[in-house]
């Protein structure tokens, strides 16, 4: 606690470098949070959209139920179906009675007979609907599959955008503010060198020395993260019903507080290694040309 004291008595004297090292964190892992919650969503999505029947297919009037019952078993045993449920034409005809209850006129003359019998499949993965669609197609007793391939391929390739822009974005940025945070305390030892000659002279360890300015370090990474971390609650907290309204069915809100404090735990533990490693740099500099 003495240390951390002397550490932003020391700040204190120079806030402005201290300020300009606080912001460059807190821009950083501010932009980190955004692309972490977006990836998290976008799987949140995926998963959404996956646990749906991705895989619809219609068959034909005079296909009898052992031949339906046939094409069932043999997606089921592919194991890539996470669940294959058989709609029968009464069914369907209750489905569409459910679907279309407010518009009378749709429900005229509408018969079991009409609507055409179907299983709806469920897959493990969304890179599997392309292999159990081939399977239907290949079989003479379809009349018909319907599946969202194109949709779940551009949330998959979206995904995959975000989280390459992600790591190539906030690599630069934690580049720059492992750079401001050489200089700034490369300049605080700079204006320190006497102080710090003369506690060499009277014997104290290379430790004792560069204590405070590994202290310094990890400040200016927690301090960052925090004001990220807060950013990051507010905007959500602010957005949250408009975004909640656009995604309709797809439970994304309420964000769980420990989500948050996680994000933050994991934020601080790299930003003060960032620190940390921007002093012991400035340091060995110094200590290297003394």
């Amino acid at each position: 606690m003495t240390q951390i004291k002397k550490t932003v008595t020391l700040l204190r004297r120079s806030p402005y470098q201290a300020l300009a090292a606080i912001l460059a964190m807190s821009l950083t892992f501010f932009i980190a949070s955004i692309f972490v919650v977006l990836i998290i969503g976008g799987q949140i999505i995926l998963n959404y959209i996956e646990q749906r029947p991705q895989v619809i297919a219609f068959f034909k009037d005079d296909v009898s139920e052992a031949k339906i019952n046939e094409v069932t078993e043999e997606v089921r045993t592919t194991g890539l179906a996470r669940e294959v449920k058989y709609i029968t034409k009464e069914e369907a005809l209750a489905i569409y009675r459910e679907r279309n209850k407010d518009e009378p006129l749709l429900l005229e003359s509408v018969t079991a007979d009409f609507l055409p019998a179907s299983i709806d499949i469920s897959v493990r993965r969304a890179q599997d609907i392309a292999q159990i669609t081939e399977i239907l197609k290949g079989r003479q007793e379809v009349e018909r599959v319907i599946t969202p391939q194109n949709l779940v391929d551009q949330l998959v390739k979206w995904t995959k955008a975000i989280r390459l822009g992600g790591i190539i974005f906030v690599s630069t940025l934690l580049s720059i503010s492992f750079l401001i945070i050489i200089m700034v305390i490369g300049m605080r030892i700079a204006l320190r060198r006497e102080e710090i000659s003369i506690m060499s002279l009277v014997g104290a360890t290379k430790w004792y020395i560069a204590r405070p300015f590994f202290t310094e370090g990890i400040i200016y990474g927690i301090i960052g993260t925090t004001i990220a971390t807060f950013l990051i609650y507010s905007l959500l907290l602010f957005y949250s019903p408009n975004i909640a309204q656009f995604l309709g069915p797809i439970q994304v809100f309420p964000i769980h507080p420990v989500f948050f404090i996680y994000l933050w735990l994991g934020q601080a533990l790299a930003a003060s290694f960032i620190g940390m490693a921007g002093a012991a740099i400035a340091l060995y500099r110094y200590l290297k040309i003394h």
